[in-house]
């Protein structure tokens, strides 16, 4: 019997495995929203307007708030490419 195969990558550069931690916190998930814009604006300019924060983090993790954050980062449509980007966080 094979053994079952994780659908967790490698770390994508080097040893080193990228970890995102977002924290909750109600109404303040307005903060991390915002900051996470910021940053994948700033990626675009550099990677192209495909850039996406989940492309750039081997792991992301939240708590509360933080957890509906990273499902949206996360979360993949049809493509396998992240369904929502940064700036629409905070509209959610």
């Amino acid at each position: 019997m094979e053994a079952p195969r994780s659908l967790i990558q490698p770390p994508t550069y080097g040893s080193q495995i990228t970890i995102l931690s977002i924290d909750g916190g109600g109404i303040r998930g307005i903060i991390p929203g915002t900051i996470l814009f910021f940053l994948e604006s700033e990626l675009q300019k550099l990677d192209g307007a495909d850039a996406r924060v989940a492309d750039y983090f081997d792991v992301i993790s939240g708590t509360s708030t933080g957890g509906l954050v990273t499902a949206m980062l996360a979360a993949p449509n049809k493509q396998n490419r992240p369904f929502f980007a940064a700036k629409d966080i905070n509209d959610f």
